[in-house]
């Protein structure tokens, strides 16, 4: 991440050096000069594009750790989907009784529905924790319906499915003031 900073700030810097150098030229020149709008215009064009640029600083600086959250995440729940699936095959496999598939299809099409989710900038930390949360579910799931644990703790394999949707739910849509512009 220390590249990153680096390039932003080498970036930066030849932005502000060339600001610096239009406004050297414009004072250069007297303002009935006919030189001196031209020099103004390059000096106002200058500062938009470093103004443009410092907007993005931020992004910029969370890109690494966006890749990586990406990564975790479509990882996750590419595991947790194939595990859902060996699971209902289980179900069939070790001759359960088919109630089972109750509580494991829409396991396994919630995990299926999460491999495609997008990973924003805002959004990155809480799409990791949903994904590291996912697997505790799915331990949780794979142990009842193997009856290894008792079937209360499906309340507790449902409260992780509402914690896991609550930090998968994309929060930059939730906003009803943004809605309106």
């Amino acid at each position: 991440m220390g590249s990153t900073e680096q390039q932003i700030e080498e970036q930066l810097a030849q932005l502000q050096q060339k600001v610096g150098a239009c406004r050297a030229e414009v004072l250069k020149h007297d303002v009935d000069d006919d030189r001196f709008a031209v020099e103004y215009a390059r000096l106002v064009n200058s500062i938009s594009k470093l103004v443009e640029f410092e907007k993005t600083i931020p992004e910029r600086l969370a890109e690494p750790e966006r890749r990586r959250s990406e990564r975790i995440v479509m990882w996750s729940w590419r595991g947790q989907a194939a595990i859902g699936a060996v699971l209902i095959a289980l179900v069939f496999v070790l001759d359960r009784s088919a109630w089972w598939l109750v509580l494991l299809v829409p396991h396994f099409a919630g995990t299926v529905a999460g491999c495609f989710q997008k990973v924003g900038v805002e959004q990155h930390s809480d799409r990791r924790f949903g994904a590291v949360a996912l697997h505790v579910v799915a331990l949780l799931m794979a142990l009842i319906s193997l009856s290894v644990i008792s079937r209360w703790f499906i309340i507790a394999a449902v409260l992780g499915w509402m914690l896991v949707a609550g930090a998968t739910v994309d929060s930059t849509d939730a906003d009803p003031k943004e809605a309106r512009r």
